[in-house]
């Protein structure tokens, strides 16, 4: 078995394992007897995941006396929303899960933002387990303790800190996923690739489709782990891991939730951070932009912003501005991530 400690050794004291193995979804009632506090739990997904893995998880954690109920909420980025929450938190008083009782998040990054909102906020606080089954979540939301809504004025705009005390990691539950999500969850393997490690960028441009999904899981969860534990409440370093996300969140707040995925609108996002450094001089070696654009296109990734939206309103209400900036991530390299304060007008006049 994989396995990925996060240690955030500061007043919070956050500690917690990712686990990444196939076919570990059938050991959820043993993994999580090891961290429940308690003797409920209460699964959340959608009604989507509840068709194939509901079942598996429910029989797992009962096989170990754990009272388990469901709670099963419409699937999509559109129900990212406090209606969902309230529906989370009237499935949690009827089922009278307590303080030292948990939550299951088994879904997708939607399920797992909302059953982390939920969790964080049920009680003042409860524990969570996470079992992400796209790969979006795997390599991004399932790890670093960021949780939250929808609202109408933009995405992710309500929000917690909350990690969770165990995340289960079956890379098998992947080949149940659309070629589409695929490819969208590895616009954030690389875009870490791009960050953090040049070898892993390599390997992703020299294999042809031939992945270790286990090692692209596990490298994944280092690199951003790593981040999460030096920098948990994103004030410097975290802030990285903000790139191709200014444009990324516009575009997909501007074409409507749902019409494009969030890895793609991630990959559209890094294209313009990198087109945006070379034309300030700060991204030095210029080839990076048709490396950029020949990888995403690898994996049927877009890499324009459609012609059709118009973002200037939705990149004012993003959420790393100050006053009439925004810091802006920029890679001067791969491997050398830069943050620098950027005026929305510039960047507007760009678009």
């Amino acid at each position: 078995m994989n396995k990925v400690n996060i240690n955030i050794n500061n007043d919070l004291k956050i500690n917690y394992d990712i686990l990444v193995e196939k076919g570990l979804i059938n050991d959820t009632g043993k993994l999580v007897k090891e961290v429940l506090r308690g003797k409920r739990a209460l699964i959340v997904t959608d009604n989507v995941v509840d068709k194939f893995y509901t079942e598996t998880v429910k029989k797992s954690l009962e096989k170990e006396n754990i009272i388990t109920s469901v709670c099963v909420l419409e699937n999509g980025e559109t129900n990212k929303n406090i209606e969902s929450i309230y529906n989370i938190y009237s499935a949690l008083a009827k089922n009278e899960l307590s303080r030292k009782d948990i939550i299951i998040a088994l879904g997708g990054g939607v399920i797992g933002d909302m059953a982390g909102y939920a969790a964080a906020t049920w009680m003042r606080g409860i524990d969570f387990v996470q079992i992400p089954t796209t790969l979006l979540a795997c390599v991004d939301s399932s790890v670093g303790g960021k949780t939250g809504i929808n609202i109408k004025e933009g995405k992710n705009l309500v929000g917690a800190f909350h990690s969770p005390r165990l995340v289960i990691m079956d890379s098998d539950v992947l080949n149940t996923l659309p070629k589409r999500e695929f490819n969208a969850g590895m616009a954030e393997v690389i875009k870490h690739a791009f960050l953090f490690d040049k070898k892993l960028l390599e390997y992703l441009e020299n294999n042809n489709n031939n992945f270790d999904m286990d090692f692209i899981l596990k490298r994944n969860c280092e690199l951003k782990g790593h981040i999460v534990e030096i920098d948990y409440k994103e004030k410097k370093e975290r802030m990285f891991l903000n790139f191709g996300h200014t444009i990324g969140h516009s575009v997909e707040n501007a074409a409507g939730y749902g019409v494009l995925l969030h890895g793609e609108a991630v990959a559209i996002g890094v294209i313009f951070a990198i087109e945006y450094g070379i034309k300030k001089n700060i991204t030095k070696d210029k080839s990076l932009l048709e490396r950029a654009k020949n990888i995403f296109t690898k994996f049927s990734l877009p890499t324009e912003i459609p012609s059709n939206i118009n973002l200037k309103d939705a990149i004012k209400l993003d959420k790393k501005r100050s006053n009439d900036e925004i810091n802006f991530v920029f890679l001067e390299d791969i491997e050398k991530p830069l943050i620098n304060k950027v005026s929305i007008d510039d960047i507007v006049n760009l678009l």
